[in-house]
């Protein structure tokens, strides 16, 4: 591509312009790619094909049973263990061998959280047969100041103590306060917390000067103005000639007592808007009695407000310490599959709603997905893109309700209200489901 030359003149000496950095990115030899952490979604940054898979080598890092198909199976575990590395934010690198042909195909793979954007994970993918002698290898991260809370899976800031502002964060702290990243700049400690705790964060504040660490329970608050309780472990040190405050916050929970006493507390109301209250409470009023949670669930997919709002409907029960998700669905998508299927607890929905304890979860595309699940349950059944609103027990998450569309980019936060009709109606067919349930275990027991 040619570049203007009154462009090129102005370009810094040694600088590629933006039109030779497109070049660059699309003749270099691999296939390199972009994986976003919070939301589990994979892009690639060119078309590099890796024979003999061509287009489909991306799919090697997507799904596992395709690396299980086309992966020799003394490597497997090679490549699992790189996207478990890719998962936890740790740099890394892997190399394995290909199935099929005379000799071996040698595939390397390579990845580093992106010093410039801590929610992304970037790398490469390329044919490294004519060097097969190289062994495997993991890069050292830079000591940077940001490097202290980019590789943890909790949220955590770094805070200037004179002005209380926020320095860095990571992707955790991003998509739990929910903040775009260039708010966050803008923000002082102060404005993550609810206003009920000000009078103690000054106190805090002393407290960091003189014993140069805090552990403690604090209330924050979200962007959207919902609250919720956790851990913090504050830390006064210096880096690089400055005081720099560091903030851990981990055990978060939105049922917690000292959350029960503040006006608002907890996630926004659940109530539909005005225009959707009627056709909550027909809902309502159509499950009040149903025992069965397979025909909760039809009625739920039957009385939409709007007909063309999701065409499928699934229902998590949710068992995390025995690593168990037990799916009930309604929807013709899902006719082929049982009621009462059986999950792993890792890679789904649920695990990644409770590690950053997010009030709903929007996917628009499960094709771009890296998550176990997405592939296990929802591109098999044909769907695209789905809702999904977690419910908890005793600070214990317990359902999720998922929406579910053959279409992708079906769903949209600008929604949330007509979504929210579902959910009252919902809890009651569950409560009534576990009742009936709870009943015949006891009788068959006396």
């Amino acid at each position: 591509m040619a570049v203007n030359p009154s462009k090129r003149d102005r370009i810094p000496k040694g600088q590629l312009s933006y039109e030779e950095l497109l070049e660059f990115v699309d003749a270099f030899p691999a296939l390199l790619w972009r994986i976003d952490l919070v939301n589990n979604k994979i892009e690639y940054l060119n078309s590099y094909r890796i024979e003999p898979l061509g287009t489909r080598c991306g799919l090697l890092l997507q799904n596992k049973a395709f690396r299980r198909q086309h992966v020799v199976e003394e490597d497997v575990y090679l490549l699992d263990d790189f996207m478990e590395a890719v998962r936890s934010e740790e740099t890394a690198a892997t190399i394995f061998r290909l199935k099929g042909g005379e000799s071996p195909r040698w595939i390397k793979v390579t990845g580093v959280l992106d010093p410039k954007n801590p929610r992304s994970f970037i790398g490469y993918m390329l044919d490294a047969s004519s060097t097969a002698g190289i062994v495997q290898s993991i890069f050292e991260n830079d000591a940077e100041i940001e490097a202290m809370i980019e590789l943890v899976d909790n949220p955590a800031l770094l805070v200037d103590p004179r002005n209380r502002t926020v320095m860095a964060y990571n992707a955790a702290a991003r998509e739990t306060f929910l903040y775009k990243p260039g708010e966050f700049p803008r923000l002082k400690f102060t404005d993550l917390c609810h206003q009920s705790i000000d009078h103690h964060l000054d106190h805090l504040f002393e407290e960091l000067v003189f014993e140069k660490q805090w552990d403690g329970r604090l209330i924050f608050q979200r962007r959207d103005r919902s609250v919720f309780a956790a851990s913090a472990r504050m830390r006064l040190f210096y880096c690089k000639g400055r005081r720099v405050i560091r903030v851990a916050i981990h055990d978060m929970t939105v049922e917690d007592d000292i959350l029960r006493n503040i006006a608002g507390a907890g996630p926004p109301p659940s109530d539909p808007a005005t225009p959707f209250r009627q056709q909550a409470k027909e809902l309502m009023t159509k499950v009040a009695k149903v025992k069965d949670i397979h025909r909760v669930l039809q009625i739920l997919l039957e009385n939409q407000p709007d007909p063309e709002s999701f065409d499928a409907i699934i229902y998590s029960d949710i068992y995390a310490r025995k690593n168990k998700v037990v799916v009930y669905t309604a929807g013709k998508a899902f006719r082929p599959l049982p009621q009462g299927e059986v999950y792993a607890y890792e890679g789904t929905i649920a695990e990644n709603i409770d590690r950053f304890k997010l009030e709903h979860l929007i996917v628009d595309d499960t094709f771009a997905s890296i998550k176990a699940i997405d592939w296990a349950l929802f591109i098999p059944h044909g769907i695209r893109s789905y809702f999904a609103k977690p419910f908890y027990e005793r600070n214990t998450i317990r359902s999720v309700l998922i929406l579910c569309s053959v279409n992708s980019g079906h769903f949209s936060s600008r929604k949330l209200e007509e979504y929210a009709v579902y959910y009252d109606p919902f809890l009651r067919g569950m409560k009534n489901w576990r009742k009936e349930i709870r009943q015949r275990k006891k009788g068959r027991s006396g």
